[in-house]
């Protein structure tokens, strides 16, 4: 197998949009005026989802992905383990930006929106850690390792954990960050009709949720 396949193409996709995203959320929870308690709102759902998604994420990991490359990876299985840790921290760090997230919502001030920018500042730094290794030492491993099916397979598990609903907003976090031809190369692989709805329904509907996230139009 390649060692750059699809693995190695698609995996950075998926970790740009929790970089990006989980950094834009902790520049609006900076911005938002505490009175705005509609937006405050609208942010606190929009960081659950973020951190829901990158839980289902790593627990897809956690069931397709790590046991295979134990079984086949050799000696490069404490790679792996490492992986395995890290998930277990980034978890701890998740609880932590949850408390840190219920205090502000509850009670929107200063102080609260400080002490939850400061707990996404600190949990980024733990996720972006992880994210970083597990690209440049262990994404090589998945492409040796499973087969193109086994990864179609991952893809398919982490998309089908999201509702109906939140498929658009998992697709327009895709389309923000992806370039055009990461793009092309997603789409490529869903049945046509589903680029046609996103682009009739899903795409419309991606900007109507960003809008009241952002408090601007998306460009």
């Amino acid at each position: 197998m390649s060692t750059r396949g699809s693995a190695s193409r698609e995996m950075p996709i998926i970790h740009r949009i929790f970089r990006r995203q989980f950094a834009e959320a902790r520049a609006l929870v900076e911005e938002v005026p505490a009175a705005d308690s509609r937006r405050t709102g609208a942010i606190a759902d929009h960081l659950r989802f973020l951190l829901d998604g990158l839980h289902m994420h790593h627990t897809t990991e956690d069931d397709l992905i790590w046991p295979k490359l134990l079984d086949r990876a050799g000696l490069d299985g404490p790679l792996v383990e490492r992986m395995q840790d890290q998930h277990r921290q980034v978890d701890a760090s998740v609880a932590e930006v949850l408390a840190a997230m219920a205090a502000w919502r509850s009670a929107p001030t200063e102080a609260t929106s400080t002490a939850l920018a400061n707990c996404i500042a600190e949990f980024l730094v733990v996720l972006e850690a992880h994210l970083d290794e597990e690209e440049q030492v262990v994404v090589p491993l998945i492409d040796r390792h499973l087969t193109e099916s086994e990864w179609e397979q991952v893809g398919k598990r982490g998309f089908e954990k999201f509702t109906p609903a939140q498929r658009w907003i998992a697709t327009g976090q895709m389309v923000d960050v992806a370039t055009p031809e990461e793009v092309a190369m997603m789409f490529g692989k869903l049945p046509p009709p589903v680029t046609v709805l996103w682009h009739l329904i899903g795409k419309r509907k991606y900007r109507r949720y960003m809008r009241s996230v952002r408090g601007r139009q998306l460009v």
